[in-house]
Order: structure tokens, then sequence, then C-alpha cells
């Protein structure tokens, strides 16, 4: 979710407090730093793209993460303001659970049992800007002396445009499974938010010679923007792939992939494309990795968009070790 969004749903969680909205309420300062904080591991961009990818959504989006940023939230604001640390604290961590929770319930997912895990666990309901969110949450700045009763009416509105997206889902699953006369013992099926238009759903069909990727206009029940990928048998070399350190991120990068494997020049290329995020022609999240005739992997990059992020083979992530795979879909 962009951070506009994060900031708005902070003051809403601000309001609840029932204090007239300023920038000078240490419980707005906390509620709003708490729901945009957690992404401040854009700092790790300084680093390089590849290091912003391994640690956004990570570790500052996971319950233990959000408590330490909470607790560091906490201690500025009573340094600032003096008065309840414990009330600054429980306010922060409230503004960063919303962030916590907008950004669960987009295709992206957000890392929430760290450390126990490092998969990314997503809800697959909001886009990534949803304008409706705005709008739900405006009432609390007009009611801005006594914000409590809207902060409440627009935190029910939220709830209840959770659940309307997820009957929504619902449906374009189900009209999905008789259009396509899916079997569930054999075929499997994942819809997700589209990146564009409110009523459109994008969906993953996993079955046992392809896979089917498109997007449905939920009003309507229009089928557009269809892409067939024929499956390949997973070779030794490609199950190598995915040991490796890359082929590990990857996995935990998107639990939607697909694997190519082709022969140029000598050298063998696999490659992995996260399935959420396309248009017509290309995804927007792949991994190339090359390997010689020994097997060796010689070189790894990420494609994102139009932007190639090379991996420097033992300094960026450490190939040399093999790394048990993930159990994300394997979709070949």
């Amino acid at each position: 979710m962009d951070p506009f969004t994060h900031a708005i749903v902070g003051v809403g969680v601000g309001a609840l407090s029932g204090q007239p909205l300023s920038p000078y309420n240490p419980i707005y300062c906390a509620a709003v730093f708490g729901a945009v904080a957690p992404d401040l591991d854009v700092i790790t961009k300084l680093k390089g793209d590849y290091s912003f990818l391994r640690h956004h959504r990570g570790i500052s989006h996971s319950l233990s993460g959000i408590l330490l940023i909470s607790a560091a939230i906490a201690g500025i604001v009573y340094v600032d303001f003096g008065g309840s640390l414990w009330l600054y604290f429980l306010w922060a961590v409230i503004g960063a659970l919303s962030h916590v929770t907008l950004d669960f319930f987009n295709s992206y997912g957000a890392t929430l049992w760290w450390p126990l895990s490092s998969k990314k666990r997503t809800g697959n309901l909001l886009m990534f800007m949803d304008p409706v969110l705005l709008l739900f949450f405006a009432p609390v700045f007009v009611a801005y002396q006594k914000p409590r009763l809207a902060a409440v009416v627009s935190l029910i509105l939220f709830a209840a445009y959770l659940v309307l997206r997820w009957k929504m889902r619902l449906q374009v699953e189900n009209f999905l499974k008789k259009h396509f006369n899916l079997k569930s013992h054999t075929e499997k099926l994942a819809v997700m938010p589209a990146l564009r238009g409110i009523a459109s759903w994008d969906f993953l069909i996993d079955s046992p010679l392809q896979v089917t990727r498109g997007t449905m206009h939920y009003f309507g029940q229009q089928i557009n923007s269809i892409l067939f990928l024929d499956k390949k048998t997973l070779t030794p070399l490609t199950l190598k792939a995915l040991q490796t350190a890359p082929g590990r991120f990857f996995q935990q990068f998107t639990s939607f992939y697909y694997i190519d494997q082709w022969e140029e020049k000598g050298k063998t290329f696999v490659k992995l494309m996260d399935l959420r995020f396309g248009n017509k022609s290309d995804f927007f999240y792949k991994l190339t990795m090359v390997f010689n005739k020994q097997w060796r992997l010689e070189k790894a990059s990420i494609y994102r968009l139009n932007d190639i992020i090379p991996l420097n083979i033992g300094r960026d992530i450490p190939f040399h070790t093999p790394l048990p795979g993930g159990s994300s879909r394997k979709l070949q």
C-alpha cells in the first residue's frame, strides 16, 4: 500500500483516542509514525536494489518487528512530549498493525511470522493503491474536533469492505471453476486483485499440462489478457537451480512462479518468472541464472520491469551454500 494511505489510516487509528486532530498531539504522532514506519526498510536500498528486494516487507513488517519499531517510536515521542511511555507504545503498535494489515491484504504480502518463517503471507483482497480506503477515512478529518465516532465508522466501513472484497473473490473463483471446468484434485486456482481496476481480478490456473494466467472483470464477467504457458519437465539442473541461494530467495519472494530452461552458446539458462504481476507481454519480476557445462552457477540477475539487477556471486548471496527448496508452487 502507498505511504499516503498508510498515513491517513494512521490518523484514523489515532482518532480512536477521541482527542482532536493535531500534529502536535503525541498520540497522533505515535499512531501515524507507527503506521508509516515499517516502510523505513527502504533504507536497505542504500546497499542496492537486490538488498531492497530481499528486505522490503520483511522484518519490519513482522509482528515481532513492529514491537521493536513501536518501542523506538514510543521512546522518541516520550522524549519530545513527556507523558506516558506505555501509552505511546500502545498507539504506535496499533498504528503499525494497521500498516501490516493493509500490506497483508494485497498481493505482495508481508513476512508476518519472522523469525519463525521468511515466507511472505498475503490475503489477496486489496489493490496496491485503493482510493476507496481514502473515502472511508475522510469523515475523520471532517469531524476533527470529536473524531472518535467517525473513526469507529471508518473502521467498520473498512471491515465491511474487506468482507465485500472477499465475497467478490469467491464469486470470481466459482465463475472461473465453472468456466474452465476445473477439477479440484488436479487443477489449482488462485485469484488476486488486478493492478488496475477495483472490479478486476487476476487469476492463475495450475493444470497438469499448462499454466493459465488472465484477468476477469467482475461486472459483466469478462475474461481477457489470457496467457497460456506450457509446462516442462523438471530437469536435475532445474532442481539444482531451485536449491541455490537466488532460487531460494525467489521462492520466498513469490508463491507463484513459472520455470523455463534453455541452452544457448554452451550455457544453460534457467529463468523463474513471478506470475502475480505482469501485462500482456511480460512479467514484472524475473530471475535468470546461467550455468556452465559443469552445472556451476556463473551469473544471476533479477529483472524488475525495465531494470536489471545483477547479483555479484560471492558477495550479494552465498551461492556456494546449498539451501533447502521452498514450499512455493512450482509452475513449470
